[in-house]
């Protein structure tokens, strides 16, 4: 893995990813790409509650990210191809505007369990692994828990309630 930090407005930080790792680039743009595992609980959270597609899924974490991270549709089909064969989704009845959605089955939503501890596991890590970064990358302290406020999204009570799991 190659982690690569500088100051300049094109780059904050860049790690290479490894085959099982997330890659994490921080940019002026500031693109996020995600592990499958980490998309892959996303979908049978989002199917867990409510009939979902494709389209809408990809959407929806766009929204719900400010833009940092848009899965590729690829990465979106695929996984629910490989979701729905594994019978962790089942396809809903065909719907007017010609999309397919699926819901999650019980066994999608027992996996969902499963994959969710995973996934807050694999997030503590990830924070913890950013915050080495930004910590490295921004000496002042003040200076530094603005920039985890703006991205965090907190508000500066929540994070100074965190601010010791930083």
């Amino acid at each position: 893995m190659r982690t690569h930090l500088c100051s300049g407005s094109s780059c904050m930080v860049y790690i290479r990813p490894s085959a099982t790792s997330c890659v994490i680039i921080m940019s002026a743009k500031s693109t996020f790409k995600a592990s499958q595992g980490v998309l892959r609980t996303i979908i049978l959270a989002y199917a867990s509650r409510y009939p979902v597609s494709g389209v809408e899924l990809a959407a929806e974490i766009r929204k719900k990210t400010g833009g940092r991270w848009v899965p590729s549709p690829g990465s979106v089909y695929f996984l629910i191809n490989e979701l729905r064969g594994k019978g962790l989704l089942a396809p809903t009845p065909a719907r007017p505007d010609g999309r397919k959605y699926y819901i999650a089955t019980s066994a999608g939503k027992e996996e969902l369990s499963k994959s969710s501890a995973a996934a807050l596991t694999a997030l503590e890590r990830e924070i913890s692994i950013l915050s080495l970064l930004v910590e490295l990358s921004v000496p002042n302290e003040s200076t530094r828990m603005g920039v985890v406020s703006k991205v965090l999204g907190a508000d500066k009570d929540v994070l100074e309630r965190i601010r010791g799991q930083l």
